[in-house]
């Protein structure tokens, strides 16, 4: 009888980020729906996203496995988010939360975990000023 080594399933140790300007076009948010896989990805940082007319992300078909997170300023501002973050359900709501930064351009999530703590930034910097920037 031969004697197999035990394996054993190491947790997953790498995340994998999405990053695009969807270029407020409604085709490539519907291509981004598409793509997008759950397995795949755990965040997404989007610049640039298709909003519908109330300023929301059209995500009904995203729910199930996305958060939808938006700037701090989203619901109380006039300008329109130029940034939006889709976090994986797969990752606890007690390990990550929003950090508040007053801008329509740039938003920031917090992660913890056995590896300490990592902030992400999602940065919107529009091609004819660096007004994001100060």
């Amino acid at each position: 009888m031969q004697n197999k080594p035990e394996t054993h399933q190491q947790p997953r140790t790498n995340f994998k980020i999405w990053q695009q300007n969807l270029r407020k076009s409604s085709h490539t948010w519907e291509h981004l729906l598409k793509n997008l896989n759950p397995n795949d990805y755990n965040l997404a940082c989007i610049q640039e996203p298709f909003l519908n007319p109330v300023k929301l992300a059209n995500t009904s078909n995203l729910r199930r496995y996305w958060d939808v997170i938006y700037p701090t300023k989203h619901h109380t501002s006039q300008d329109r988010s130029q940034v939006i973050m889709l976090i994986n359900k797969k990752i606890s709501k007690n390990k990550w939360h929003t950090i508040p930064i007053q801008s329509s351009n740039i938003m920031a999530l917090e992660l913890t975990g056995d590896f300490g703590k990592v902030r992400i930034y999602n940065i919107y910097n529009p091609c004819d000023h660096d007004g994001t920037m100060h």
